[in-house]
């Protein structure tokens, strides 16, 4: 027998709670119950609701089979917190980011969206980028953060470039989680399969390390893995990042219109042109 013993505040009074021989499958009914007494003393009495009409996307969310619709207009993701990176060198020597995998993406050369044992969920053209309040993000500039998933909600009123953004999110997603979390695990041929897509826009094809300031560098697909499959004991998550979103930001500028292109300039951080910066000279859409 477990005994909980709880000093319920202002009142003065002992609360003690007793679980005996926890059957299989009861832990989640105690921990919610646990839950709910610690709120309710830390509270007076009284536990805060939720808020309301929040959809929450866990890994596998159908957005449409939630009576709380998605808001039309997600708030701005210049809203989210922001991201401190960090990566620690592990005993096999890769440095491994600090925070969760995304629980899902778009397998490459297919129109499937998997989980992470590559089992099918939905289908792209069902599939939207939510962050980890559940609001579909907007199609914009900012780079996928922790906590960002794929939901399955329909795409019928969405514009053609809000339709790009998500496939894009799709797949930066697996690109992410290769470089952040799973690099162990990754060959060459599994990384320049996920890509692919950027390779056939000749995106992120050279490397540049002589700049005057680290910042002045970057690393192309091939050398970001390399770096990544051996970082010599180094925190390399500025490259990392660096190539993400860089790579993130010229994707869209080759398969979104020529207006979203000038919104990604017109909200970027530093005033750069990502598009002009991508040296694009022709664009290759979806």
């Amino acid at each position: 027998m477990l005994t909980i013993v709880l000093l319920a505040k202002g009142e003065g009074a002992l609360l003690t709670l007793q679980i005996r021989n926890l059957e299989e499958g009861s832990y989640e009914k105690f921990v919610n119950v646990l839950i709910a007494v610690l709120l309710i003393t830390a509270c007076g009495g009284t536990a805060a609701a939720p808020p309301a009409h929040k959809v929450v996307a866990t890994r596998t969310t159908d957005l449409n089979q939630i009576s709380q619709a998605a808001p039309a207009q997600p708030p701005g993701q210049e809203s989210r917190p922001e991201d401190k990176y960090a990566c620690v060198i592990n005993p096999d020597g890769y440095c491994i980011f600090l925070g969760m995998p995304h629980g899902a993406g778009l397998k490459p050369n297919t129109e499937h969206i998997v989980d992470g044992d590559e089992v099918f969920l939905f289908s792209m053209n069902e599939a939207v980028a939510v962050n980890s309040a559940g609001e579909i993000l907007q199609a914009r500039g900012t780079p996928a953060f922790d906590g960002d998933e794929l939901a399955r909600h329909l795409e019928d009123r969405m514009t053609d470039d809000e339709k790009a953004f998500h496939r894009v999110m799709a797949i930066m997603f697996p690109i992410r989680n290769a470089l952040m979390y799973h690099i162990g695990e990754v060959s060459p041929a599994e990384w320049d399969e996920l890509v692919s897509e950027l390779e056939i826009r000749g995106i992120k094809d050279r490397t540049f390390t002589d700049g005057a300031t680290p910042k002045d560098n970057y690393y192309g697909r091939k050398d970001i893995f390399e770096v990544a499959k051996n970082p010599k004991g180094k925190d390399i998550h500025h490259d990392v990042m660096k190539f993400l979103e860089e790579a993130g930001l010229y994707f869209l500028c080759h398969v979104t219109s020529d207006n979203f292109g000038q919104m990604l300039q017109d909200t970027h951080p530093e005033g750069h042109d990502p598009c002009e910066d991508a040296k694009i000279t022709e664009k290759i859409p979806f």
